[in-house]
């Protein structure tokens, strides 16, 4: 498997991930590709959680964190919200844009959902798409996830969304140093 094939392994477990609990099971098949990441500690537990915790209250914490929560929701998974402090912003219209020009219609979330971003990037490396791959990352996932990762650490509603934000920042780490060593390669 080339490097970017695994990172859109990456992608991938994270879009699954933060889709929420009912999503588990799709988790295991890409725990594989990342046992060698900084993250991988984190995304195993979380894995173990959602196997053997009870779903109801498994869905309450994830919601309680990322759908609404009494008074004010805390961790919006929207970039339209990171960037332009609304909801249906004009980001999603640029990435609706994007999604197109590769034939892809968003149906699970709305266009600007961390995960529907996850995997959209999580398709662009596993078609070798790098550039294109490394381009979506930096002018989207990089400007606002970190910001998400570290609500979701601030305001986390249990062990599974806590460990979800401490895996987020790791991967935003870890991508960030991936994204600049490659950009640092390509200008020698």
């Amino acid at each position: 498997m080339t490097e970017y094939r695994s990172v859109s392994a990456d992608y991938r477990l994270f879009s699954y991930i933060l889709l929420g609990p009912r999503y588990r099971d799709n988790l295991k098949e890409f725990l594989e590709y990342v046992k060698d990441r900084p993250y991988y500690e984190e995304t195993k537990k979380i894995y173990e959680i959602l196997v053997s915790q009870d779903m109801d209250k498994l869905l309450t914490e994830y919601t309680s964190c990322f759908v609404n929560d009494f008074r004010e929701l805390k961790c919006p998974p929207y970039e339209s919200w990171y960037i332009q402090k609304t909801i249906y912003g004009s980001v999603l219209e640029k990435l609706m844009a994007s999604y197109l020009k590769y034939g892809l219609n968003v149906q699970k979330e709305l266009p600007d959902h961390v995960s529907t971003e996850m995997e959209f990037t999580s398709f662009l490396y596993f078609v070798s798409l790098d550039k294109e791959g490394d381009e979506f990352v930096s002018s989207h996932i990089l400007r606002w996830v970190p910001k998400l990762a570290n609500d979701i650490k601030e305001n986390f509603k249990g062990e599974y969304t806590k460990l979800i934000g401490i895996a987020l920042e790791k991967f935003m780490i870890n991508e960030r140093n991936r994204i600049s060593k490659a950009k640092s390669n390509t200008n020698l």
